[in-house]
C-alpha cells in the first residue's frame, strides 16, 4: 500500500536544517531528563534518560521512514488510517492499562504506548485529506460543520480516558488549519458566540481534578500546599535560575523534588533553573527556527497535500510548546501536555519525529510534478 517513492533527486533535497534543529532539541531533551532524574543524596540517576535514548533511536528510524514514504500515498489512504486509529482509541477504553487514574495506554510487545499521542500523526495526515478539496472561497457554517464531524470521534474517545489536554489539541489543530483556509466574518462571530455558550456545558462535564486545575490557574496561592503546589514550585524554579542558571545538576527545586513530574510536564522548569534565561531562550529560539523552517517548506511545496501536512505539523508543535511553556510559568492551567521532542515519553517522541519526517518528505519532493502520485 505504501511503497517507497525515492530517488537521488529526492535525497539531494534532504532538509538538513530541519534535521539538525530536531537533533539539537532532542539532545537537549536527553540532558534535561538526565538532570531531572539525578538524586544528589545518593548520587544516582534514574534511568529515564536511557529509555529516552532507546526511543530516540527508534524515532530517528521513523523520521527517515516517514521521509521516504510519499506523503501523497498516506493522504490517499487517510480514511482507512483514520478508521484504524479510531479503532485503537476504542480499544484503549476497553482493554487499556489504567495508571494514575486514567486509562490511556496499551501494551504491545512489552512496551506501553499511548495511542492518543500516536493519533496526532494520523490527524496530521487526515487533515491534509480533509481540506484537500479547498476552494478559494472562505468557509461558511455548513462547510465548517461538515469538517467538524470528523473531530468529534477522536475528541470524545480521548476525553473519556480522561485526557482533556490531548483531546483539546485535536480541536485546536483542526481550528488552526481551518483559520489558515479562511472563514467568513459572520461565521467566525457565530463560532465565538457558540464557544462562549458551550463553556458552561463543558465545565459541567469536567472531572473534579480538571476543574481544580482551572481554579488553581486563576489563583494558585489559594491552595499553596494542595492544587496550587505544582505551579508555585515551578515558578520558583524558573525565577531562581536568574540569567545563567544554577548550573547543570545543581537545581535545588528539581533535585530536592519540589517540582513534580519534572522529567515530563515540567521539564522546562528544570532547564530554566539550571541554565537560566539564557538556556530558556536557547530552547525558545530553537523551536522558532524549527517552526520557521516548516513554514518555509510549506511555502515551497507545490501541491496542497504537502502544504497542509506542514501547516498541521507546525500547528501541533507550536500549540504544545506554547501550552507547556505557559503552563510551567503559571500562564495557563496545568493540562498535562508534554513539550515536543524534549519531555520524557516514547509515544510523544515517536509521534513528533515521525511528523517531522513527513515534513522532510514534503521538502524532498518540492520539485516533483504536483500531478504525480
Amino acid at each position: 500500500m505504501f511503497g517507497v517513492n525515492l530517488d537521488r533527486k529526492h535525497l539531494e533535497n534532504f532538509d538538513f536544517t530541519l534535521f539538525l534543529t530536531m537533533l539539537v532539541i532532542t539532545v537537549i531533551g536527553v540532558v534535561a531528563i538526565y538532570s531531572a532524574g539525578y538524586d544528589p543524596v545518593t548520587a544516582t540517576v534514574k534511568k529515564y534518560y536511557v529509555r529516552q535514548i532507546y526511543w530516540l533511536v527508534i524515532g530517528y528510524f521513523m523520521f527517515f521512514v516517514c521521509s521516504t514514504i510519499g506523503h501523497k500515498k498516506l493522504v490517499k489512504y487517510s480514511y482507512i488510517i483514520y478508521a484504524l486509529g479510531i479503532i485503537v482509541l476504542v480499544a484503549v477504553l476497553v482493554m487499556g492499562h489504567v495508571g494514575m487514574g486514567a486509562q490511556r495506554w496499551i501494551s504491545i510487545g512489552g512496551l506501553r504506548i499511548q495511542p492518543s499521542e500516536m493519533f496526532k500523526l494520523v490527524w496530521v495526515v487526515f487533515l491534509a485529506r480533509l481540506y484537500l478539496d479547498i476552494s478559494r472561497d472562505k468557509f461558511g457554517m455548513i462547510g465548517i460543520l461538515r469538517k467538524m464531524i470528523w473531530v468529534i470521534p477522536p475528541f470524545t474517545l480521548v476525553f473519556l480516558q480522561p485526557d482533556l489536554g490531548t483531546a483539546g489539541t485535536f480541536i485546536a489543530i483542526w481550528g488552526m488549519v481551518l483559520l489558515v483556509m479562511g472563514i467568513k466574518r459572520m461565521t467566525m462571530l457565530v463560532i465565538i458566540i457558540s464557544m462562549v455558550c458551550a463553556a458552561p456545558v463543558l465545565w459541567s462535564q469536567m472531572k473534579p481534578y480538571q476543574k481544580k486545575r482551572v481554579v488553581t490557574f486563576l489563583n494558585p496561592e489559594k491552595d499553596p500546599f494542595g492544587s496550587g503546589y505544582h505551579v508555585i514550585q515551578s515558578k520558583i524554579a524558573i525565577g531562581s535560575g536568574g540569567l545563567t542558571g544554577k548550573g547543570f545538576l545543581k537545581g535545588t527545586q528539581s533535585h530536592l523534588k519540589f517540582i513534580p513530574e519534572r522529567h515530563t510536564d515540567f521539564i522546562f522548569s528544570v532547564i530554566a533553573e539550571e541554565f537560566g534565561l539564557v538556556g530558556s531562550m536557547v530552547i525558545i529560539i530553537l523551536f522558532m527556527l524549527l517552526l520557521l523552517r516548516i513554514m518555509l517548506i510549506s511555502l515551497n511545496a507545490k501541491e496542497p497535500a504537502g502544504k497542509l501536512i506542514c501547516i498541521a505539523s507546525s500547528g501541533f508543535i507550536f500549540f504544545q510548546f506554547y501550552v507547556n511553556l505557559a503552563m510551567t510559568a503559571g500562564m495557563m492551567p496545568v493540562v498535562g501536555i508534554p513539550m515536543p521532542l524534549v519531555s520524557y515519553g516514547g509515544s510523544s517522541l515517536l509521534t513528533f519525529m515521525s511528523m517531522l519526517g513527513l515534513v522532510n518528505g514534503v521538502a524532498m519532493r518540492r520539485f516533483d510534478d504536483p500531478s504525480d502520485d
